[in-house]
């Protein structure tokens, strides 16, 4: 899970003359210092599975099918909607960060698991397919499904 691009979007957050800015402040400056990651745990074998199946191998002949990166696309509006929600929630003290970031988290999570269902695309080859039994596309899905999981980490780390 390590290497991953951050962007930053803006929150609408209204501030009146009575909001004691240090006090704000306060409350959302934890939200800059962590970040949730959407990944898999697992064994060292279980992790190369995961990463030949996330994007392909040449030397293989297997193409990517990506179920972690895909399904981070997928979850990307229904995570942007919680935290817009749920800072506002933190500007005026009802909501703690540390909820927030865990809802974020099973949201990301929820969404991977649903995107792993859905795997179908690229078919099976031909030749792969008449030796192989079973009509599972992904090797060993249910451990990589089982793997699946969120942390919650420093930035920077």
């Amino acid at each position: 899970m390590a290497g991953s691009r951050t962007r930053a979007r803006r929150v609408g957050v209204q501030v009146t003359g009575e909001d004691n800015l240090q006090l704000l402040a306060s409350r959302l400056r934890p939200l800059t210092e962590k970040l949730v990651r959407v990944g898999m745990q697992g064994d060292a074998e279980l992790a190369m599975i995961a990463g030949v199946h996330e994007y392909g191998s040449v030397k293989m002949n297997i193409p990517a099918r990506s179920f972690i990166g895909t399904g981070k696309k997928k979850s990307q509006a229904a995570i942007g909607k919680l935290v817009r929600a749920g800072v506002t929630e933190i500007a005026h003290g009802r909501m703690r960060v540390d909820d927030l970031l865990h809802e974020i988290g099973k949201v990301g999570l929820d969404k991977t698991y649903k995107n792993f269902n859905r795997i179908k695309l690229p078919a099976l080859s031909a030749i792969y397919a008449s030796h192989k039994s079973g009509k599972k596309l992904l090797q060993r899905d249910e451990d990589l499904r089982d793997s699946l999981t969120y942390d919650i980490v420093p930035k920077g780390s």
